[in-house]
């Protein structure tokens, strides 16, 4: 009887740390004016590259943003669909 409730609870365990978070490529002009708006604000001059919408799997949308500046350095910033930044790196 230990036995399966240890294989049931090892289950469980893993299911509750599984994400099905799903992404999909956007064009620029899909991303929302808000997201833009903020993204230009915080990295003037810099170009998106291929932004991607992002499903998370708790029902939430977020935008990452690839990015890079004219003297050629590299980032991403993450912002939820209302414009704010989430994460920046």
């Amino acid at each position: 009887m230990r036995f399966w409730m240890t294989i049931v609870a090892t289950g469980l365990l893993a299911a509750g740390c599984s994400s099905s978070v799903s992404q999909q490529g956007v064009s620029p002009n899909q991303v929302p004016a808000a997201v833009q708006g903020a993204f230009y604000t915080e990295h003037p001059y810099a170009q998106m590259n291929n932004p991607a919408r992002i499903s998370n799997d708790d029902g939430s949308v977020s935008y990452q943003i690839p990015y890079s500046r004219p003297d050629g350095t590299k980032g991403s910033a993450t912002y939820a669909p209302s414009g704010e930044l989430q994460k920046d790196q």
